[in-house]
């Protein structure tokens, strides 16, 4: 049992030993005709794999010339993909870019229309604040008139009524006809 355990490792200790990524490992063991396959045993749930494996492994054999083409496959097609996301990326940024840019100008357009009536509502505001200011004086010019008709009018009644009552009706009577006479 303790040399099974000295034999096989898990696939984490397997890839360190084999100087890859544990994805790798596991996608050469995913490969249905990996001759890797033969090397696991299960634990549990754990899978293990022998340290024989590590001769079948290809980072611990020379490259062959098929594994150099695919690998140059590899860089080029990742530089393409490279290429085009970058190219994907720069054609939105700049519709963004001009999307913004129109958006900045309406804002702008906005805000200057939005001054324009401000404007003409504050000079209307002042010429109504003129035409309040005037009708208040028309009205206390009214007001004043009104009230010295009042007293022009007291003054009157008050002046006859002092007249008829001091004199009795015969003198009334009479008194008109010597004014008149007079």
């Amino acid at each position: 049992m303790e040399q099974t355990e000295q034999q096989y490792v898990t696939i984490k200790e397997f890839a360190t030993l084999a100087n890859v990524t544990t994805q790798a490992v596991y996608k050469r063991l995913n490969q249905t005709d990996s001759a890797l396959n033969k090397y696991v045993q299960y634990n549990g749930k754990m899978k293990l794999i022998s340290k024989e494996a590590l001769e079948l492994f290809v980072d611990s054999q020379p490259l062959t010339q098929n594994d150099v083409s695919e690998s140059a496959y590899d860089e080029v097609s990742l530089q393409t993909q490279n290429n085009l996301f970058s190219a994907y990326f720069d054609a939105t940024l700049k519709v963004l870019s001009d999307q913004i840019n129109s958006k900045d100008a309406q804002i702008k357009e906005l805000m200057n229309c939005n001054m324009d009536q401000n404007q003409k509502m504050q000079e209307q505001l002042m010429a109504k604040d003129k035409q309040i200011t005037e009708l208040q004086r028309l009205i206390d010019q009214q007001q004043q008139l009104h009230r010295a008709e009042q007293e022009q009018f007291r003054l009157i009644t008050t002046a006859t009524d002092e007249k008829n009552e001091k004199k009795g009706f015969f003198k009334r009577l009479f008194h008109k006809k010597e004014e008149v006479s007079v």
